[in-house]
């Protein structure tokens, strides 16, 4: 999963407590350095020259700041609620444990990756246990947002987030990538999701202008398909009003049946020029699609790191 898919499918549908709402703007910083270490992982797997110390500092920013910082708060919030409404309390121990868990891999993670760098541990240990820990993740993250989320903000009052708010325990604190100034231990990976973030600025703007520049050329095949389609209708009427006179002329007792059959025949040629031309309107539409699909792919595998 990308970080545009996770934000598509779990972008907040109706207004909700400030505090979850702040809590999901969290959720979207963490996926995107989630995806900045899938990129990397990738290019590990690659056998890619990347650098080493971005891979470390985004570890160290997990362990560092939602290891401590995010998911005790959300600890926090879960207990209130749990106490409101006894039936959360099984979640809450659920969510608990599986913090506890991310805490312990991610602590593990960036000792392989320390390892790593010393030479100590190979890339694909990297890789699959880096993996392994995104998916956790973006699959816990999943899990609070389109469940634990909504729940809580059915049960907790505004009264009761009021109290929440009050709560020094709660009160939010700094993000050393994402907040107002980013600490020094930090710069290298920042670096790297500014990039990443105008890079992917640069190709949905690409790719948008791929698509509508594929839709241009679409509509100008039907246009002309269209077209042709009216010059031969009007050709074909023109003959056969021209031909039912020459034959009414020629034999006026046999014209109805000639007339007839001889328009049959033009219809059937009409028909099959029309076929024709929106045969090869479907072709064309069908390259243009695959030249979009080409495009696309291209653009994407040259966006890789």
């Amino acid at each position: 999963m990308d970080l545009q898919t996770y934000a598509e499918q779990h972008e907040a549908d109706v207004p909700e407590a400030p505090m979850l709402a702040s809590l999901r703007e969290e959720h979207r910083h963490i996926a995107t350095v989630l995806a900045l270490l899938s990129d990397h992982l990738n290019a590990i797997e690659r056998s890619e020259l990347v650098n080493t110390h971005v891979i470390y500092e985004i570890m160290d920013y997990m362990v560092t700041w939602p290891d401590r910082f995010h998911h005790p708060r959300e600890d926090l919030i879960y207990a209130y609620a749990a106490d409101v409404d006894r039936g959360l309390a099984e979640d809450r121990r659920q969510l608990q444990n599986d913090h506890d868990a991310i805490a312990r891999e991610g602590k593990a993670l960036l000792q392989v990756i320390e390892d790593w760098r010393a030479g100590e541990a190979n890339g694909t240990t990297l890789v699959e246990q880096g993996r392994a820990y995104v998916q956790h993740h973006y699959k816990h993250m999943s899990m609070e947002e389109q469940q634990v989320f909504p729940a809580i903000d059915a049960v907790l009052t505004r009264a009761d987030w009021r109290e929440l708010v009050a709560d020094d325990q709660l009160q939010p604190v700094g993000d050393p990538v994402f907040g107002r100034r980013v600490q020094r231990e930090f710069r290298n990976m920042a670096r790297k999701l500014r990039r990443s973030l105008r890079r992917g600025v640069e190709r949905q703007a690409v790719a948008e202008w791929v698509s509508m520049e594929s839709m241009f050329e679409a509509y100008e095949v039907l246009s002309m398909a269209l077209q042709s389609s009216r010059t031969v209708t009007r050709d074909q009427l023109m003959t056969s009003l021209r031909e039912t006179v020459y034959i009414t002329l020629d034999s006026p007792l046999r014209s109805p049946f000639l007339c007839a059959a001889n328009n049959a025949r033009l219809t059937l040629e009409w028909a099959e020029e029309l076929r024709n031309i929106y045969r090869d309107a479907s072709v064309d539409l069908v390259r243009v699609d695959r030249e979009r699909r080409d495009r696309l792919r291209l653009l994407k595998r040259a966006d890789r790191p």
